[in-house]
């Protein structure tokens, strides 16, 4: 592969794509770019080690948010067990609507 910058080697440069797609959420971009550096011989190890440095990155500011939260509305985010369902979704609200194209949706917006 040919280094996109001439400031850093190749693996470098691959394993900043690599963390940087996991903290922007981009899964067509990491596929991509772990198969890049796969074809570059690129060790295992330090590929999970940018996924994991990227996903810390992602998740810093939701934890600050959480903590921020708890402290000036006396919520518990920090400490509450992970949300998998729908906050907003309730007995009274309706299971699922349709928009304009006709694919059901949860009632908040949520997709189904």
């Amino acid at each position: 592969m040919k280094p996109f910058t001439k400031g850093l080697d190749t693996e470098t440069q691959l394993l900043v794509a690599i963390g940087s797609a996991v903290a922007s959420g981009c899964i067509p971009c990491l596929e991509s770019i772990s198969g890049l550096a796969r074809a570059e011989s690129i060790d295992e190890k330090k590929m999970r080690a940018a996924a994991i440095i990227g996903q810390f990155v992602k998740d810093q500011p939701a934890n600050n948010m959480k903590a921020t939260a708890d402290e000036l509305l006396g919520t518990h985010l920090q400490s509450a067990a992970v949300q998998v369902g729908c906050p907003v979704e309730s007995e009274e609200a309706p299971a699922a609507v349709e928009d304009e194209s006709n694919e059901p949706r949860k009632a908040c917006g949520c997709s189904s």
